[in-house]
Order: C-alpha cells, then sequence, then structure tokens
C-alpha cells in the first residue's frame, strides 16, 4: 500500500528508491505513489536515465538507448509513468552520460541528484547498489554508493526505501530469476524495505 510509503516519508527532503531494474511491478507502484502524493504537493522526481536523453521526445528514448544495452534501465513502463506524471512534477534524468568506472558512476550520480534538492522534495529512482546508505563490498570491490556519498551530506534529510521482490522475473540483459532472500545483510543498507510479492519482466 502506497501510504505505508508516504508515512514512513513524511518531513524526508530526499527520498532514495533502490529497485531492481527491468519489472512491470515497481514502476506502476511508483506511478500510483507519485500520483498520489502529487495530490497535496510539487515535487521533483529524478530518474536514473541517462541525462543525454533529457530532451528527447519520450517515444523515441527506447530505440535510442537500445543501442546502448538492454538492462531493463529504460522501458516501457517507466516511459509510461513519465508521460502520466501530474503537470506540477518535475522530472530529470540523473544518470550521467559518460563515466570510466563505477567511482566515477556514483560520484555523477549523486553530484546530479544535489543538484536538485531545493525547497520542494526530491524522490529519486536508482539500482538498489547506487540507493544504499551504506558502503559495499563486491567482491574486491569496494564502493562508496551514491546513497552513500549523499547521506554523508545531508544525514536526516534523506531517507532511502529498498524496492524487493519476494519472486518472479525481471529484463536485466535478458529475463532473470529473483532470488529471495529473507536474511539479506544488504537490506540494512536502507532506513525502510517495502516487499512487493511477485514481479514480472518488463515490455519495450
Amino acid at each position: 500500500m502506497v501510504q505505508e510509503i508516504i508515512s514512513k516519508i513524511k518531513g524526508k527532503k530526499l527520498v532514495l528508491f533502490g529497485e531492481i531494474h527491468g519489472t512491470k511491478e515497481i514502476p506502476e507502484l511508483l506511478l500510483n505513489l507519485f500520483s498520489d502524493l502529487a495530490k497535496n504537493e510539487c515535487f521533483t522526481l529524478g530518474l536514473e536515465i541517462s541525462n543525454e536523453f533529457q530532451n528527447v521526445e519520450l517515444d523515441k528514448i527506447i530505440s535510442s538507448s537500445k543501442k546502448t544495452g538492454t538492462s531493463g534501465l529504460i522501458n516501457k513502463d517507466y516511459i509510461n509513468l513519465i508521460k502520466k506524471m501530474p503537470k506540477n512534477v518535475k522530472v530529470f534524468f540523473i544518470a550521467p552520460s559518460e563515466i570510466k568506472n563505477q567511482e566515477e558512476m556514483e560520484k555523477g550520480i549523486s553530484d546530479n541528484i544535489l543538484k536538485l534538492v531545493d525547497d520542494k522534495r526530491t524522490f529519486v529512482v536508482l539500482g538498489n547498489i547506487h540507493a544504499s546508505k551504506n558502503r559495499i563490498t563486491i567482491g574486491n570491490f569496494d564502493i562508496a554508493p551514491a546513497g552513500f556519498l549523499i547521506y554523508q551530506r545531508l544525514k536526516g534529510e534523506m531517507y532511502s526505501i529498498l524496492l524487493k521482490p519476494k519472486s518472479g522475473e525481471f529484463f536485466n540483459n535478458g529475463i532473470k530469476q529473483v532470488t529471495p532472500n529473507e536474511n539479506d545483510s544488504f537490506d540494512k543498507n536502507f532506513d525502510y524495505i517495502y516487499e512487493i510479492d511477485n514481479v514480472s519482466p518488463c515490455s519495450f
């Protein structure tokens, strides 16, 4: 229920949502949430889409993005979310268009998000690693995620939510299975875990 999320984020200046890219259900959930919030306030929405597409016609973004890969980051379900956003919501694409490594990606995302933060509230949808409030170690890599970098600056004004599917499939360079883990230590990197029973692959 979106009301559950709304009660959790009350008074927070910046809210990061961490997701698995490439589902139908997460954009639908967020569309319902943002439409509900927009009835009572104006706010800014940042999406993890390359900022090179900021002024590209929405219906042309998917075909353009396929040239750079099909991670599920850009899909019809998110294009639909953008099209249906109420007029009092400003939408920005915050992924840097040119990066050399993970460190540059995280810093670029965090810098672009911080530029959006003003007197209105800001909501940002990111891949779940980017939205983490804590540093992450994956194999030999120590990652300082965008969420961690922003949290160092904003502290209690930032709130992070993990949108966590319990089962189903998603599209990320092919259809993949959700691997549920009830005691995932990754969950501790977020202020709140919102579980989704089942997800299905996005469409293009």
